[in-house]
């Protein structure tokens, strides 16, 4: 697997990121450019997840030399919801591979799900929440949970008649 061999030099939202001046890691490397196209706001965000995941399947082609064509198009998904389930499982399967990860990718996965880990992300932690804002209503109905207020420190939510705050 190879990494950034050349000098890689991008300006995102107005920061410009040099791969040889970047102090960090290739997979914080990644993670930053991801977080910044994530947030460029000028562009709705589903078209910025279609950027991303194209992103995304370049760096693994491209840059880490893995030359397998990617089990989805982008285009061919339907609903947006899916869209950006694969969106979030090809930024994982990235960091992976840039990581440099010593065990098996079901181990990276175990420890992803970690609040601990995944919440140091910059690039999950937008991901989850356009997540829940987006779809955290359908999200919820799928669990038998009912929102009825959203508060400041969370959500108010409805299960078998009782009130959880």
């Amino acid at each position: 697997m190879k990494g950034i061999d050349k000098n890689m030099r991008l300006i995102i939202n107005e920061k410009v990121f040099d791969s040889k001046e970047f102090k960090g890691s290739e997979a914080e490397l990644l993670e930053q450019l991801v977080y910044e196209f994530l947030n460029i706001n000028s562009v709705v965000m589903m078209e910025r997840l279609a950027v991303v995941y194209e992103m995304l399947i370049g760096y693994i082609k491209d840059v880490l030399g893995i030359q397998e064509d990617p089990p989805f198009k982008f285009d061919d998904i339907e609903s947006d919801r899916e869209k950006l389930e694969i969106v979030i499982e090809q930024y994982k399967f990235a960091k992976f591979l840039s990581s440099r990860y010593k065990e098996s990718y079901e181990s990276y996965l175990d420890q992803l799900e970690q609040y601990e880990v995944f919440s140091k992300d910059k690039a999950i932690m937008t991901l989850i929440d356009y997540k829940l804002a987006r779809f955290g209503d359908e999200i919820f109905k799928e669990m038998g949970i009912e929102i009825i207020d959203r508060i400041d420190q969370g959500f108010i939510v409805k299960d078998n008649s009782n009130y959880i705050n």
